[in-house]
């Protein structure tokens, strides 16, 4: 039986398609580390090194050692991978596709088999749709390889006796898609991918391919950043101790690529380039940059769902996104650090690497701790927005919409209950907040949007335990204004109530729904309380 859900959503409103998804060409090409408990988005430092060459390999070059059978012209889709949603591309994830992934638990019910989302999984859905502009390739290299192996049959989503590759884009494959991309998220298929040395990737596909299966195979940027999915199909020697990985690349439909190896030295490099005239995507591997090889099976599995309550552990992850919306990205990256409000390193923070060309940065981070999210614009390119997005067990918070104009630098500051997001800028900054959470019978979403916030001034959004969801305005600045709704959804249906105008929250002041207790029926109000005023504005 489907767990209860109460689902109420309060508003606040107050006063980029990659030139090749899933790739960063050569001459923009960024990178960020937070194993250290920190991560910057600059530019690397010049060295005087010769730079080695990275010429183009025929993919039919040199002696066959080993295939999957896999057929490009037959096996693979005809069509790119994509980006942005386009009027080919009009469907990513879905409700029904969030239900396939991470299970039941994600819908605050189910009615007549379709699934509709709690506050937090419809969170979770938006913020991976967004995250999917950067590419979809992890779940076309998924798909296709699941397809080939059997371990989907393709007689449930293609017509009778039709190849992949005579398949045309649709909603139904589009859906199918974005389900399998979005599972590099959790658990399992973020737990059983492995980095490993080319010689361990090479025994594993013999080995893989032998009893008919295959891997998803994930590499990066020297730097960390620009990742990109692919179906491995072949082996061929090349000569000289060098072995060639040969690949379905889903940005190259109907023509097989290759990653030229040499396993003694624990090296490779991918260009896809066909001669040396050509504009070209390279990666270049070591030991310090190793391949990532994802079972398929484990993306076919139910996933831990990071926003159902209960489903997890304590641990928080960090999102930090570029908006798809903002523009063109300048060659100049902000710096993005996270910290302890100190400015130390945060002890217990784990990297996660995540397959899109989206300046992207995730990390897990220990519960009950407290850390800064620092954002800095040193380039002299256009401002940028940014959103950062936390996700825990049974909840989700959001910044979205942080503008780093050239020079200047934001906060998030990130409480030690990990309840309450604040954010503050040395410019004036318009973002948008959001909190959703779950309980054994409810979950909230609250927004806020359209406060222009002078530096000086704090907004944040905490969520109580009582159930309370409570906006507020500290330090220095001109009074906002919000309107606000809340929307309840339970195993039954929505209800919707809203303030008749805006809410005036003055700087030293917060507004305050106690949308937890509210049973959809009885009456609700803001409370608007400090810094001199006390009000109530009903909601009906």
């Amino acid at each position: 039986m489907l767990t209860r859900y109460l689902s109420i959503l309060l508003v606040l409103l107050l006063t980029a398609s990659p030139a090749a998804a899933g790739a960063i060409p050569l001459t923009d090409r960024a990178g960020g580390s937070l194993a250290s408990g920190s991560t910057s988005l600059s530019s690397g430092s010049e060295s005087s090194a010769p730079e080695p060459t990275y010429d183009p390999v025929d993919p039919r070059s040199g002696r066959l050692i080993a295939t999957s059978g896999f057929d490009v012209l037959r096996d693979g889709f005809s069509f790119d991978n994509w980006g942005p949603g386009s009027d080919v591309h009009r469907r990513s994830l879905t409700p029904a596709a969030m239900q396939s992934l991470f299970g039941d638990d994600i819908c605050a019910r189910i009615v007549n088999g379709d699934c509709v989302l709690s506050a937090p999984g419809a969170a979770l859905e938006s913020t991976a749709n967004e995250m999917a502009a950067g590419g979809h390739c992890y779940g076309m290299a998924a798909l296709a390889g699941l397809f080939h192996t059997g371990g989907l049959d393709k007689a449930r989503y293609l017509p009778h006796g039709q190849t992949v590759f005579e398949a045309q884009p649709s909603d139904e494959l589009d859906r199918l898609i974005s389900r399998y991309w979005a599972a590099q998220i959790s658990s399992p298929s973020s737990t059983a991918t492995t980095e490993n040395s080319v010689s361990h990737t090479v025994r594993k596909l013999v080995s893989a391919w032998a009893r008919g299966d295959n891997f998803i195979l994930s590499f990066f940027n020297a730097d960390g950043a620009g990742g990109h999915a692919v179906t491995p199909i072949a082996l061929r020697d090349l000569g000289a101790g060098r072995i060639g990985i040969v690949v379905y690349d889903n940005n190259f439909p109907g023509v097989e690529k290759i990653f030229v190896t040499d396993p003694l030295a624990d090296s490779w490099y991918y260009t896809t380039a066909t001669n040396p005239s050509e504009p070209a995507y390279l990666y270049v591997g070591s030991r310090d940059n190793r391949l990532h090889l994802t079972p398929l099976q484990a993306t076919t599995q139910i996933h831990e769902c990071p926003v159902c309550a209960g489903a997890g552990d304590d641990s928080v992850t960090v999102m930090i996104k570029r908006n798809p919306g903002a523009g063109d990205v300048s060659r100049d990256k902000p710096d993005v650090l996270i910290t302890t409000p100190a400015g130390d390193p945060v002890p217990g923070l784990k990297s996660l690497d995540f397959v899109s060309t989206m300046d992207t940065l995730a990390a897990v981070l220990p519960a009950a701790t407290a850390f800064d999210i620092r954002m800095a614009n040193v380039g002299s390119g256009p401002a940028q927005d940014w959103d950062v997005t936390l996700f825990g067990d049974g909840w989700t918070n959001e910044v979205d919409g942080i503008s780093l104009a050239s020079g200047h630098t934001a906060t998030v500051a990130v409480s030690a209950d990990q309840r309450e997001l604040s954010l503050s800028g040395t410019a004036p900054v318009e973002p948008e907040l959001a909190v959703a959470e779950e309980q054994a019978d409810w979950s909230v979403e609250s927004r806020a949007s359209g406060v222009l916030l002078s530096p000086g001034t704090v907004a944040s959004v905490a969520r109580r335990t009582e159930g309370d969801v409570v906006f507020s305005l500290r330090g220095e600045g001109s009074d906002g204004s919000a309107e606000i709704a809340v929307r309840r959804r339970d195993v039954e249906r929505d209800y919707i109530v809203r303030t008749a105008g805006p809410v005036t929250i003055p700087v030293g002041s917060s507004a305050s729904v106690a949308a937890g207790s509210w049973d959809g029926t009885t009456s609700l109000v803001a409370r608007v309380a400090g810094a001199g005023v006390s009000r109530e504005y009903p909601l009906g």
